[in-house]
């Protein structure tokens, strides 16, 4: 491992390039870097930056170096014992068969444009250059699901992810990848050690209208049937009508979630029934209002339809928003 040609200029605009924003950063105290045996602190140039609003140490080698994985776990856990924060090596590159062994010690480091592997702040990107690029242009459902909850059930700042996890009932890996394209989008910031909390960076209408160009309809599929369902949520033009001055439908609309139409599957037909069934990307339930499906998800399945009527309609339903 070698940092010939490399320096701290480089390592920043790499995570520039990741978190979309620019990071501050200054030389560690020289009396925290006192603290440090000599063969460690010679070894290394220090510098504190804030990301995610945690202040992080680089430790970026001052010669070629080939260091094993162990050793740079054991310099690492030094580091952070004294320094009291997360210690991230930035290394030009690691060998094949070294970075499995870097990965089962947790070591956090950073190889610009190629990998990051953070685990105390729960980050792991491989060719984060491409990947950022490959960043989809339209949101995840759970991120969709998040913002959306935010704006009309409840505030998720200061929340952690196994709160939010628990009060959504869905899994807390779920809820954790999705507040992290939330964070790298830039829509959150997330602190704290293993029990991240998050805060968003904006709020009502001005989230909304970031987030809307991301969005996309919550309806994965249509289905119909002629049995009464439990659990289901007027929705489309049914819910329209109920909103606004829009006639319902003769053919009544619910919403339902993804296993539900699973449990359901026997009584659901592909074809024309008594009741159209949409089954969402995400619990509708979990975003309604009584009877009805949320507006924000309303509008979001309804804004590209071909009906003028309907899509009157979807200005009433954000003009009547409480942001």
């Amino acid at each position: 491992m070698s940092n010939m040609g490399y320096n701290i200029k480089s390592a920043l605009s790499y995570l520039t390039e990741l978190i979309g924003s620019e990071i501050a950063v200054r030389a560690t105290s020289n009396t925290d870097v006192g603290y440090l045996p000599l063969a460690i602190s010679n070894g290394y140039g220090f510098y504190d930056i804030e990301i995610f609003n945690n202040r992080v140490t680089l430790a970026i080698p001052n010669v070629e170096d080939d260091s094993s994985p162990m050793l740079l776990a054991k310099h690492q856990a030094k580091m952070t014992e004294i320094f009291s924060r997360p210690v991230v090596f930035v290394l030009e590159s690691v060998e094949s068969y070294n970075l499995t062994r870097l990965t089962r010690a947790k070591v956090d480091f950073i190889v610009p444009r190629k990998i990051i592997f953070m685990p105390s702040m729960m980050m792991v990107l491989r060719d984060v250059k491409n990947a950022a690029k490959a960043l989809p242009d339209k949101m995840p459902p759970v991120a969709q699901f998040l913002i959306l909850y935010h704006l009309q059930v409840r505030r998720l700042d200061d929340m952690n992810t196994a709160a939010i996890a628990d009060m959504t009932a869905m899994a807390y890996s779920t809820i954790n990848q999705a507040l992290k394209w939330l964070a790298l989008s830039n829509f959150v910031e997330l602190w704290g050690g293993k029990q991240k909390q998050v805060k968003f960076k904006m709020t009502g209408r001005e989230l909304w209208d970031k987030a809307l160009p991301m969005m996309t309809t919550p309806v994965e599929r249509v289905v119909y049937t002629d049995m009464p369902l439990a659990d289901t949520k007027l929705a489309g033009e049914t819910a329209m009508g109920h909103y606004t001055m829009l006639a319902e439908p003769t053919t009544p609309v619910v919403a339902i979630s993804k296993q539900l139409a699973r449990e359901k599957t026997a009584v659901l037909n592909k074809e024309y029934d008594e009741t159209k069934v949409e089954v969402w990307k995400y619990n509708p339930a979990l975003l309604a209002k009584e009877d009805c499906v949320d507006r924000l998800s309303l509008y979001l399945s309804l804004k590209d339809s071909v009906d003028e009527r309907v899509q009157m309609e979807c200005d009433t339903l954000l003009n009547d928003m409480r942001w």
